[in-house]
């Protein structure tokens, strides 16, 4: 405001400003008098609303990228109808309908916050859960949706909106982790920079506090056996008011429901098939958004026209609807092929779509004489065969995460890891030979001295990884983002945040260890000279730490991508070899200094070792193995991570967190080659034939022969099976009251295997860079593991056999082998379940019968334990397949507590 005094003078200029969020404040012009300013203190933010708007602010920006990538809501969404589920009744009160609303306010309007997306593949099931998390996402934030057909104004924040965490529950193992202790790890994993709580990373608080809301896709995409055990740990996990939203296949949903497996206080909801005149405006508007609305006009009118022909019936499906926008989004594809006749039925609709989807990906581009690097587009046939590999591989895994550091467990690299680690080190020892050849001619023990020099640079190395490894609880085939190992303080601190021992282990590695290398250091100095006291705090000690701090994860807020995975590793490979390695050298030439020798090419050589030692086990060499073995055989691309990127950029892959996923499950199984099933196509599953029912069935007090005959109550029945079954030779009782097989089996040891293949491939890589290979005797010991699991199968198959015996009464189950006992009422028993065996965190090639307990029923013996809490009941084979007849006598004896195959 300004004003002019009586005089004319000078003019009066004053300002008031109340409540004011500025920055800065400004005055222009000639100040006369007095400034009076009352500056208000911005209040602190609260530490924990801090780290969950940065969780949200990282989430929003990833499935922003992912909306945008699949074309969600451009020009906009596809009207996908949802309604209460006619096949799975809601367990909760059913109010979804759609009213208008956004997708947040419907679903926190619900009375209990869990929701169950149903629908057939390629319905619009994760697409649903992607825009109800950015919706979520952008009413924590107070930031405008886009989701609608225009710009939609500025909401005021809703900091008591939950955080939702969007996840595939195919990386859930629920035999190692809760619920929460899954989500904790993802957000430790995936946003290690969040601001701190107290001094501890927010994941456990937000979790324990439910600050975090899991939305889990993928329950159908996981093996049958696994949903119900993952649906049974998700409903434990999420207690009376824990808030989720599960997308699922119906028939996948349905089975468990049948079966008593269904999420409790949910609301289920299902896809409606998509009406074609909803489709023909949706497309008539991608057509004038593209500018080819001619080209697209036969296509509309056809929708129209014929509501029920093939070409409707195909684009009742929101996945089809989004392959013909993708594959005809650009000349000179035309969607008028889709109705001159050449497609008569549904099928051949969608299988053209599936088929031309990878061409309209990557479309041959013209070259561009006038650019310096033009553009090298991917081929579509050389494309189509990389995908259609990746798919198989997954498909044969059962998994659907596409990982670059799991491509090493394709066969034909698996097949050659041994060999090419050998090879590599011979190259390496090769190379050691070459550069040392003048130290081991005037070295008094020749090449020996080189190549103790060498073991002890490996020695030293392995006991490095060894501990890092340990420390921070991941295994080594595992990539992750490390700190910068330059700021050593930072990176530190960053090693003590994120390990996974407990705080006495840790102040012992980070605090002890380097104490314990300055007491040697100072006994050296001031007692014997003795020069081993050096060697060890210099390099094996301080290698040790300095490998934990490298190793730690870096502090970034953002999800790791895969590329950002791939470049942290590598930034790690070369860490160790410019740190932990060098220090490993450096004991090693003061241990022949300090003895009287000389230290340089002793410690050149011992960094070489160590190098090779740790290059030769790091995820950076499987990748290389894997890419290089696949790419020369042409079965992916030479620079896979760009084509990754590029299918993800197309629309055919998504990104979730450092893996990679395909579009659609239906779309991966097309490329892998499977035949799709009723259920892919929007059908309803067909009823199973009476006589498969009643294999399966096992009605209570109606004991099942065999043969499958029914036999009166009280009977007893002899199995006269003739096909293979894990009771062949046994004696098989069955009554109205009891079920009992008894006979006599060998014990086949498997579980040394894991153990068995991590020291061959350090024999290996002591074998082959330390020069043993030139040697007979050194082949005898790169063979000497293996052939020690050998003989320890032989052994347990020379074993006397021991009696094996399985008994299911009404009160109990009990099972025996040899002097292994194990008995458990039904009353402390909450499930039973055929289930690999897991000791110690390895997985074994066997499965057993095992079953979990109530809280506070009797602890069985150690022996029995198996983790997870779950304890042994007998010994069933290499295979999760159950015996019909054991099958039958466990629905009729265990009832809900039991687990089939089929249903989890």
């Amino acid at each position: 405001m300004s004003d002019r005094d009586a005089g004319g003078a000078q003019p009066s200029i004053s300002n008031t400003v109340v409540n004011s969020t500025a920055d800065h404040l400004i005055q222009v012009g000639v100040l006369h008098g007095d400034l009076n300013l009352t500056l208000r203190a911005p209040e602190p933010e609260d530490p924990q609303a801090a780290a969950e708007r940065r969780l949200a602010l990282s989430l929003l920006g990833q499935w922003r990228a992912e909306a945008d990538a699949w074309r969600m809501a451009r020009p906009a969404p596809l009207p996908v109808r949802w309604t209460p589920s006619a096949r799975v009744p809601s367990t909760g009160q059913s109010l979804w309908a759609d009213t208008g609303s956004s997708l947040a306010d419907t679903f926190l309007g619900l009375p209990h916050r869990r929701l169950v997306v149903l629908g057939s593949g390629g319905s619009g099931k994760t697409v649903l859960a992607v825009l109800l998390t950015l919706d979520l996402l952008a009413r924590k934030l107070g930031i405008a949706s886009r989701q609608g057909h225009g710009t939609e104004p500025r909401n005021p924040a809703q900091p008591d909106t939950p955080v939702p965490l969007l996840l595939s529950l195919e990386s859930w193992d629920t035999r190692r982790l809760s619920l929460a202790a899954w989500l904790e790890e993802r957000l430790r994993l995936d946003h290690p920079g969040l601001p701190f709580v107290d001094g501890e990373h927010p994941a456990g608080l937000l979790v324990r506090r439910r600050r975090v809301l899991p939305v889990l896709d993928g329950l159908d995409e996981l093996p049958a056996p696994r949903r119900a055990e993952v649906l049974d740990a998700l409903a434990e996990g999420l207690g009376t008011d824990g808030d989720a939203v599960l997308v699922s296949r119906t028939d996948a949903y349905e089975a468990l429901s049948a079966s008593g497996h269904a999420l409790e206080n949910a609301t289920v909801i299902e896809s409606l098939p998509l009406r074609p005149r909803d489709v023909a405006r949706y497309l008539d508007q991608v057509a004038r958004h593209t500018g080819r609305a001619d080209a697209w006009a036969p296509l509309v009118r056809a929708l129209t026209d014929e509501p029920s022909g093939p070409l409707a019936q195909a684009l009742s499906s929101p996945l089809m609807v989004w392959l013909v926008r993708q594959t005809y989004a650009a000349a000179p594809a035309d969607p008028r092929e889709l109705v001159d006749g050449r497609f008569p039925d549904r099928r051949s609709v969608e299988t053209h779509l599936l088929d031309r989807i990878v061409p309209a990906a990557f479309p041959r581009l013209p070259p561009d004489d006038g650019r310096l690097h033009p553009p090298r587009p991917w081929d579509p046939q050389r494309a189509r065969v990389w995908l259609a590999f990746l798919a198989r591989q997954l498909s044969r895994r059962g998994e659907s995460e596409l990982a670059w550091w799991r491509l090493s467990q394709a066969p034909l690299p698996r097949l050659l890891a041994l060999p090419a680690l050998i090879a590599a080190g011979i190259v390496v020892s090769l190379l050691i030979d070459l550069v040392s050849a003048g130290y081991a001619a005037d070295s008094l023990l020749g090449e020996m001295s080189v190549r103790s020099t060498v073991l002890g640079g490996v020695v030293y190395a392995t006991v490095a990884r060894w501990a890092a490894e340990h420390y921070f609880g991941h295994r080594l085939a595992q990539p992750r983002r490390t700190a910068n190992p330059l700021l050593f303080i930072a990176a530190l601190r960053a090693a003590e945040r994120h390990s996974r021992v407990g705080p006495l282990a840790r102040l012992a590695v980070l605090n002890g260890v380097p104490a314990v290398a300055v007491l040697l250091l100072a006994l050296y100095a001031f007692g014997g000279h003795d020069a081993v006291l050096v060697l060890l705090a210099v390099g094996m000690l301080l290698p040790a730490v300095m490998m934990v701090v490298v190793a730690a994860p870096a502090d970034a807020l953002d999800a790791a991508t895969p590329t950002e995975l791939l470049r942290g590793e590598r930034s790690a490979l070369l860490a160790t070899v410019t740190l932990v390695a060098p220090l490993i050298g450096l004991g090693t030439a003061a241990f022949y200094e300090l003895s009287g020798g000389d230290g340089l090419w002793p410690g050149f050589i011992a960094w070489l070792g160590a190098s090779a030692a740790l290059f030769l086990v790091s995820p950076s060499s499987r990748w290389l193995l894997a890419k290089a073995t696949l790419a020369t055989t042409g079965r992916v691309p030479w620079s896979l991570m760009t084509f990754l990127e590029d299918a993800r950029t197309a629309g055919l892959l998504q990104r979730s967190g450092g893996t990679y996923r395909f579009r659609n499950r239906r779309l991966q199984d097309h490329l892998a080659g499977r035949s799709p099933s009723a259920v892919d196509e929007g059908r309803p599953p067909q009823p199973a034939p009476a006589a498969a029912r009643a294999q399966t069935s096992g009605g209570r007090g109606r004991p099942q022969s065999a043969d499958g005959t029914d036999r009166r109550s009280g009977e007893t029945v002899l199995s006269t099976r003739q096909e293979p079954s894990v009771f062949r030779g046994m004696h098989v009782e069955r009554t109205a009251d009891r079920f009992l097989v008894r006979g006599r089996s060998r014990r086949v040891p498997m579980a040394h295997w894991p153990v068995i293949a991590s020291l061959t491939v350090m024999t290996a890589v002591r074998f082959s860079v330390t020069g043993q290979w030139r040697e007979a005797t050194g082949w005898v010991s790169l063979l000497f593991f293996p052939v020690l699991g050998i003989l320890l199968c032989l052994l347990g198959l020379a074993m006397p056999s021991r009696r094996w015996e399985l008994e299911l009464t009404r009160q109990a189950v009990r099972g025996r082998f040899g002097r292994l006992h194990a008995h458990y009422a039904w009353t402390d028993v909450t499930q039973i379940a055929v289930r690999r065996v897991s000791l110690h965190g390895l997985q074994t090639p066997t499965y057993s019968l095992q079953v979990r307990l109530r809280d506070g029923a009797p602890v069985p013996g150690r022996r029995l334990r198996l983790g997870g809490g779950w304890y042994h009941v007998l010994a069933l084979g290499l295979t999760d397949d159950v015996d019909p007849q054991l099958a039958a006598a466990l629905a009729d004896f265990a009832q809900e507590r039991w687990r089939p195959a089929g249903t989890g």
